[in-house]
């Protein structure tokens, strides 16, 4: 089931970005000569007019292929990629990362719209009417006796004791203070799963998940139930858009630094192996974490692809962008080398990073 959510994500992504390309392309009088889905060999294909519309074996990816993209400067086509204006490339280029942007932003109005579980002391809502309150796990570190204890965020907490003393759950400050206090004795949680069944988990703290303490290994939220407007969800909607983007380009930064500092950074990427794992355990929280989880790929997919690797749409942008400044045409069978091995490089480490995700 992992495998085909991830597959029909995947095939949603690719569709939007490249039918960003193909509509911007079709708009700036570019013929399109493919629209295809995966990589070859070719499974299907349809002609309609002058398109040829493919679906290919490897699910993997998918591209647009526009008449002159590659032009050796013997194309003279008006309709050529090469001979549009400048401002019409980059748009086209640019086209497939908006799209994604705009796909995960209508993502997350969707998911704001209506009724929404919040913190109680999220200063968004502070003053809001708040229903269905209650202490839920939000967070679980994989190396905790909470997870070898099968606790997942989402569980919502029934009764925390220890000693024969009992939580005050009505705040998760409370929560966090009495399981502090109890910390080298067994605290038991009763809680609720996603399938709705109580169980309870009894549980010792141990050292190695917060700095020289001993920890469960959860982070606990008091939270509640509100009514949000369309106005509302178009807002928080946005505000959920800047973050992730925000958190995606830090990340990238970490990782680039990191590169250079000679750190090992192979075990921070995921492949299709691991994403499908991934696609897997979001599914497993509900329909919002799933869909909170497409529309995050999504802006990543949109950040990966305006990386200036030639093989890439931002390589190709800058590669426009020069010659437009520089009013100099670069040596189509120098960039068309450059490209295709950027892009072996990238097929490279997409297999070094599945292995590694099989073998995890």
């Amino acid at each position: 089931m992992s495998i085909i959510l991830f597959l029909i994500i995947l095939l949603v992504l690719v569709f939007v970005h490249e039918f960003g390309h193909f509509i911007t392309a079709k708009w700036a009088g570019m013929r399109v000569d493919e629209f295809a889905f995966g990589f070859p060999p070719k499974i299907f294909s349809k002609k309609i007019g002058e398109t040829e519309y493919s679906l290919n074996a490897l699910p993997l990816g998918g591209y647009v292929s526009i008449y002159g993209e590659d032009d050796d400067g013997t194309k003279t086509n008006p309709r050529a990629f090469g001979n549009r204006p400048w401002y019409a490339q980059v748009i086209v280029l640019f086209a497939g990362v908006f799209m994604n942007m705009l796909l995960a932003y209508f993502v997350f109005v969707f998911i704001f719209y209506g009724k929404l579980d919040v913190a109680v002391d999220d200063v968004d809502f502070l003053n809001r009417p708040k229903t269905d309150e209650r202490t839920v796990i939000t967070d679980v570190d994989q190396k905790s006796p909470a997870y070898m204890a099968g606790l997942k965020p989402g569980d919502q907490i029934i009764e925390v004791k220890s000693l024969n003393k009992i939580a005050n759950l009505k705040k998760a400050a409370d929560v966090v203070s009495f399981i502090h206090s109890h910390i080298d004795n067994p605290v038991t949680i009763t809680y609720k799963n996603n399938s709705g069944v109580t169980e309870d988990a009894t549980l010792a703290g141990v050292y190695g998940i917060i700095e020289n303490q001993k920890a469960l290994g959860i982070s606990v939220e008091r939270v509640g139930v509100v009514q949000t407007t369309f106005i509302e969800s178009i807002r928080l909607g946005f505000i959920r858009t800047v973050d992730i983007t925000k958190q995606t380009l830090v990340g990238l930064k970490d990782l680039i630094v990191h590169l250079f500092e000679g750190k090992k950074v192979i075990d921070t990427l995921s492949g299709p192996v691991g994403i499908a794992r991934m696609v897997g355990q979001a599914s497993a929280f509900g329909l919002s974490a799933l869909l909170s989880f497409i529309a995050t790929l999504s802006i990543n997919l949109a950040i990966f692809n305006l990386l200036p690797i030639p093989a890439l749409d931002g390589g190709r942008i800058v590669m426009v962008l020069f010659e437009t400044i520089f009013r100099r045409k670069i040596n189509t069978k120098i960039f068309s080398w450059i490209n295709i091995a950027s892009f072996a490089l990238l097929i490279l480490l997409m297999i070094v990073v599945t292995i590694k995700d099989v073998t995890n």
